[in-house]
């Protein structure tokens, strides 16, 4: 299984408490047999396509903070729970199946390739449950330790896709989401934003899924940042964020934290007219397109990712259903940033 862009970006939510921040890197995740003398060559395993749905998972690369002892490595999260405190309970441990089985835990996949941004695919292996406790909100994230596969080279490269399959999945292709039109104006060194002087516009595919709004400048500035996947050169999956920018008139730049602003965003697939359809469930809190996962025969997973939580979409003649949807973080409130903002950041 291959990358086909060479990056993602993502971004990692970090706090100043240990436990978190150990959560937090939680979220944002081969060898030959020697010949016998003599012996015959094996035959090469023959490559397959991708998996449904149900058969993604996301997993992370974790390490303890400095001067903390614990795991370093890839997992895999299953599970998260609320819990009254966690007064007493390691930040992080490994746990018997038993002990996992009892809170909750599904069962672990049995073989797995864990496929990086920017690096082949591994076959993982399986190893010890494990069980995080996290303060703030207090509850506990489980889930199994990977073995076998080096680390990223690069820490931005800390989450993979994980795929189940008792063959090499070399014929999946994985396809993150590039973008394709922006207008969002341009911050000085004083974090100062102006208005846009130059932008790619909206294409037309897209610009359907878009609701009308009259926005007239210099009272109204319309700004937008809009990223595709294309597959065999035909797009099959959208993610965009259009605002609609209040800017009061001889209002100076100061006060633009106090300007208003209309949004509108989220990911989208190619219906089977090809029009943009927007997909909004499997959401517990929104959620980013990550990538499309296709093999020969087409597009078929769509895979969608947020703060501890993603979900993973089959996708079919133009029509997506959840394969997967998984919560494995209860992160604090302020960790699910808005989405749709583009204008003047004026984030705390």
């Amino acid at each position: 299984m291959i990358w086909v862009s060479p990056t993602v970006d993502r971004t990692h939510h970090v706090t100043n408490n240990p436990r978190m921040r150990r959560a937090a890197l939680l979220l944002f995740l081969a060898a030959c047999p020697a010949k016998k003398p003599g012996g015959p060559t094996p035959p090469p395993v023959p490559g397959v396509g991708c998996p449904s749905a149900s058969n993604v998972y996301v997993a992370s690369y974790v390490a303890p903070p400095q001067g903390e002892q614990g795991h370093s490595g890839w997992v895999l999260p299953l599970f998260a729970a609320s819990a009254f405190t966690v007064e007493g309970k390691p930040g992080y441990a490994p746990i018997d199946p038993a002990t996992a089985a009892a809170a909750g835990v599904p069962a672990a996949p049995t073989s797995v390739w864990l496929v990086p941004p920017n690096a082949p695919a591994c076959k993982a292996t399986i190893g010890s449950y494990y069980a995080a406790a996290i303060d703030a909100p207090t509850s506990m994230s489980y889930g199994v330790e990977l073995g076998g596969c080096p680390a990223p080279q690069d820490p931005s490269d800390a989450v993979a896709i994980v795929l189940v399959s008792d063959a090499p999945p070399s014929e999946c292709k994985v396809y993150p989401p590039r973008p394709i039109a922006a207008r969002l104006g341009e911050v000085d060194k004083q974090n100062q934003w102006s208005r846009p002087t130059k932008e790619t516009p909206i294409p037309a595919a897209f610009a359907k899924a878009i609701p009308r709004h009259t926005c007239t400048a210099p009272d109204c500035e319309t700004l937008w940042s809009i990223a595709q996947v294309e597959v065999d050169g035909k797009p099959v999956a959208w993610s965009g964020a259009v605002n609609w920018l209040e800017i009061p008139p001889g209002s100076p730049p100061s006060a633009q934290c106090t300007w208003k602003a209309e949004t509108f965003s989220g990911f989208f697939i190619a219906g089977p007219d090809g029009s943009p359809v927007q997909i909004s469930d499997g959401q517990d809190h929104p959620l980013v397109l990550s990538a499309v996962l296709a093999d020969k025969s087409g597009p078929h997973v769509l895979l969608a990712e947020g703060t501890g939580e993603y979900t993973a979409y089959d996708l079919s003649n133009g029509v997506s259903q959840i394969g997967r949807h998984l919560v494995w973080l209860h992160a604090p409130a302020d960790a699910y940033g808005a989405l749709d903002k583009i204008g003047p950041d004026c984030a705390p």
